[in-house]
């Protein structure tokens, strides 16, 4: 339901939440490189560069800019310019992949299947 990208911005937060920025390029995806995901990210002001590395010659590292169970999902992927992918729901694979937000985004993605079940072409 979420897109690569999308799946990808949330790992690059988690490990600057726990302060893990040293091994961010293990994190990119073929989508987009990292750099400019990084950027997208602190443009929309979820991250910034940490105060204390501004201007020096050290490769940048990052910190949240508010904590991490402040930003939601619908906050990470307007920094990013995703969309959900609308999908045939299969309730295992949605529980191993999403946890415990499985729930409500199953929700939102028959909410979403129905109500875009129900515009025809023609309205378009």
């Amino acid at each position: 339901m979420l897109t690569p990208l999308t799946l990808t911005a949330i790992s690059v937060l988690r490990h600057i939440s726990s302060h893990e920025t040293g091994n961010l390029q293990d994190l990119e995806c073929g989508c987009k490189p990292l750099d400019e995901l990084l950027g997208q990210l602190e443009s929309a002001g979820l991250i910034r560069v940490r105060t204390d590395q501004s201007g020096s010659g050290i490769p940048k590292t990052y910190e949240l800019t508010r904590p991490l169970f402040r930003i939601s999902l619908l906050d990470l992927m307007e920094a990013v310019d995703q969309h959900l992918n609308c999908n045939q729901p299969d309730c295992e694979k949605m529980y191993a992949r999403y946890h415990y937000a499985a729930h409500k985004l199953g929700i939102v993605n028959q909410m979403t299947r129905a109500y875009l079940s129900e515009i025809p072409l023609t309205d378009l």
